[in-house]
């Protein structure tokens, strides 16, 4: 379950974890799931099931969802009012809030018998503060330190954005240490902003604010956060978290483009980078005199003041065929860190890495590979020590990464194009179905008493079976009611060498959204190279289940589109915030349909990618 570029409840817990140890047994083909059986029980007998909201709830909309349900043929009103409930007892309904806390009580009746639920949930208040002169304590910024070693050249790094909410219609300012006081913009009401220009030396000083309401009234503030600039020089630091897998790219160790979520490069243990700074939980990284990165400090370790800057010359890139990849080879005297950004443009495809604190000098590419997917490797040096190799490949890529190994070379490993036969498509295929959740991680909620993981882990069970029927190697991230941390899902695909990754998950909206706006499946991909798989399951449920409503294909940065190794998507079957949508997926005939659905589309991803080969 997840929703647009917010994930949705409680699939951020589950997405965005780090990586746990082990993985998930694979089993043997298991039975087709029954809807009463093992796979589906309810979590609740209460008269009233409430799957969303919980008591005591706070939102910052004007509306709230609230699903669940009674006994069948029981009926049930809310704060006095009919409630449309369904034979089954299904209720989902969009109910309107008022500024401050709202009692919802619901009462079902059945046979006689009247039971009741209170529920309250607070509608967070946005209205701006008036009166006398207030600044909000939490929303001062700079929450937490801001420390450079250096002043940097850079513009962009010198300035230091500062914030809060006070009275609307006053006046601000900020001084930083001796220095201003300057002056603050109300960018909205009871919303002041500014900018900081780091000066080359600071002592470590707050931010301190002052605002005068209309009123004359005056109130102070000091920021949380301090800024320094010691100009003790740059430092050097080398990554010494553990990164788990080739192509995994854990979101918890991404060295990011400022404190946003563009997730620039992908550290390796070893490699050497230089720091100017801290800026709260992270570092400051000077990846080239144009680029800086906020890295998470658990990512790297300080090396001694003195240790020399980093900077690694390559003179040879060799390329070879390693079976079921192709290898690009750069002989590196030391770790850098580095990125991969893959471009495909019609049926042309390349790979293009960046490494930082590196001098290309290339006088001599070799390669044994004439029948690999690499087509072409090419090289140029940035003057802001930046080294760039450009791979062209045949075709769009089946999966890559690059890691270091033996010492450090660096290595790109794309995988080959498989040999496909159109008439058989899945024989021989190796497939990772993931069933999204399990354990302790519920998913999205079921107004029907049956949490999302169940759904979840029965359709995968189906899909994993009739894949197997088609000549396919199927494993599963897990075939029983088990917690599967989230990175060991594809680490699994890595160890079995896996061509696909398919997590299977069930839909709901985020706070907010009206439950009447969005159903049907949707696909999500994050690399290029896996469009096309998109394209083909989300096709097969337009043309199979044309009743299910289409939510489309995503491109999203999620944990399980991430991987790299192979060609890895996330599949919405369907909402469960709709009520068609989730008394198919609670029905033995839907979940079926869902299972041969998924089922079709990968095959038909596989026949197209046959129809699409050269003939030998």
């Amino acid at each position: 379950m997840h929703q647009s570029f917010t994930l949705s409840r409680i699939l951020l817990t589950a997405l965005l974890l780090t990586a746990g140890s082990g993985f998930a047994q694979t089993a043997p083909a298991p039975a087709a799931p029954a809807a009463t059986g093992t796979l589906l029980p309810p979590v609740s007998d209460a008269p009233i099931y409430v799957a969303y909201p919980a008591d005591k709830y706070t939102v910052a909309f004007t509306h709230v969802l609230v699903e669940g349900s009674v006994k069948p043929g029981a009926t049930l009103t809310l704060n006095g009012q009919p409630v449309d409930v369904g034979t089954d007892g299904l209720f989902i309904e969009w109910v309107a809030l008022q500024p401050g806390a709202n009692t919802l009580t619901l009462e079902s009746t059945l046979g006689g018998v009247t039971s009741s639920r209170v529920l309250t949930v607070t509608r967070a208040a946005s209205t701006p503060l008036t009166g006398a002169a207030q600044i909000a304590p939490a929303s001062v910024q700079p929450a937490a330190d801001r420390i450079l070693y250096v002043q940097p050249a850079n513009l962009e790094m010198r300035a230091v954005p500062v914030a809060f909410t006070g009275t609307a219609g006053g006046k601000a300012t900020f001084r930083v240490g001796d220095l201003g006081p300057f002056p603050m913009a109300e960018t909205a009401p009871g919303q002041y902003a500014g900018t900081f220009l780091l000066p080359a030396a600071l002592t470590a000083a707050p931010v301190s604010f002052t605002l005068t309401a209309a009123d004359g009234t005056t109130a102070t503030a000091d920021s949380k956060g301090k800024l320094a600039v010691t100009g003790t020089g740059p430092r050097v630091a080398e990554v010494s978290a553990a990164i788990p897998g080739r192509g995994l790219n854990a979101g918890t160790f991404v060295w990011r483009n400022g404190a946003g979520r563009n997730y620039v490069v992908y550290p390796r243990p070893g490699a050497q980078t230089v720091v100017i700074g801290e800026d709260g939980s992270t570092y400051i990284v000077q990846a080239s005199s144009t680029l800086t990165l906020n890295a998470p400090k658990t990512t790297l370790t300080l090396r001694p003041e003195g240790t020399p800057l980093p900077r690694a010359v390559f003179t040879t890139i060799g390329v070879k065929n390693a079976g079921t990849h192709t290898e690009v080879n750069l002989q590196l005297p030391a770790k850098v860190p580095f990125t991969v950004e893959q471009q495909v443009s019609g049926g042309a495809s390349s790979l293009d890495l960046r490494l930082f604190h590196t001098v290309a000098d290339v006088d001599y590419i070799v390669s044994d590979a004439p029948s690999g997917i690499v087509r072409d490797v090419r090289w140029t040096q940035d003057a802001d020590g930046v080294a760039r190799v450009h791979v062209d490949l045949n075709g769009v890529p089946w999966g890559y990464d690059t890691t270091y190994q033996a010492g450090s070379t660096l290595t790109l490993r794309v995988r080959n194009a498989p040999t496909l036969d159109a008439r058989r498509p899945l024989e021989g295929r190796v497939i990772v179905i993931d069933p999204g959740h399990g354990g302790d991680e519920f998913g999205g909620a079921g107004p029907l008493r049956v949490p999302e993981k169940n759904i979840d882990l029965a359709v995968g069970l189906r899909v994993a079976e009739l894949l197997r029927a088609k000549g396919a190697t199927v494993h599963l991230t897990r075939t029983a009611d088990v917690t599967t941390p989230i990175y060991d899902r594809p680490l699994l695909a890595e160890e079995k060498n896996a061509e696909l990754l398919v997590s299977i998950h069930a839909n709901a909206l985020p706070d907010g959204v009206d439950p009447r706006t969005k159903r049907g499946a949707g696909v999500y991909y994050y690399h290029p190279q896996a469009r096309a798989l998109a394209d083909a399951i989300q096709g097969s449920f337009l043309s199979s289940m044309p009743d299910l409503g289409n939510d489309g294909v995503h491109y999203q940065n999620l944990a399980l589109a991430r991987p790299t190794t192979q060609l890895s998507v996330l599949v919405e079957m369907a909402f469960l915030t709709d009520k068609g949508n989730l008394r198919l997926m609670m029905d033995d005939v839907g979940r079926e349909r869902l299972a041969q659905t998924i089922t079709l589309g990968i095959e038909r991803f596989y026949r197209d990618a046959a129809l699409a080969q050269p003939r030998r």
